[in-house]
């Protein structure tokens, strides 16, 4: 059995497909995928992409209890802000598309321990108090594996 943490695996699966550009669509954007965010993060990146655990449940699947299911969500936390060649709400919006395609393609084949994945969840929490203006969007990812006890 493979003893990759499946935080790893998404935070791998985001890494390596994700494609953004800046307002002018022809500049590649730069993006971190990361556990945690910093503000020293802003000296080298337009937009950083965290990945946490929020949650897991259990549940048997045979009368035996030699198999379980576990459910964990992940909430990704996307920010952005604006800069120069980058309006942060449109960069946050071409983010959340980026993230949902890559989890919607991948959905039936994650790689590393992980069944299956699915969207679970996706909410804005903007931290309008801050100069410039964080633009947040913090979605929940809902990953199943099959374990054997």
């Amino acid at each position: 059995m493979s003893v990759e943490d499946p935080k790893e695996t998404l935070k791998t699966l985001i890494r390596d497909n994700i494609a953004l550009f800046k307002d002018d669509e022809l500049t590649p954007a730069t993006v971190l995928v990361c556990d945690e965010f910093n503000e020293e993060f802003w000296k080298k990146y337009d937009v950083i992409i965290t990945v946490g655990l929020a949650n897991t449940r259990e549940r048997l699947v045979n009368l035996g209890g030699t198999v379980r299911e576990v459910v964990a969500d992940y909430r990704l936390g996307v920010w952005t802000r604006d800069t120069v060649g980058i309006t942060g709400r449109s960069m946050r919006w071409k983010a959340v598309q980026e993230v949902t395609r890559i989890i919607n393609a991948s959905m039936k084949s994650p790689g590393g321990i992980l069944n299956w994945i699915k969207l679970s969840s996706c909410a804005d929490a903007d931290k309008t108090d801050l100069k410039p203006i964080l633009y947040h969007t913090s979605i929940v990812i809902e990953t199943h594996r099959m374990e054997n006890i």
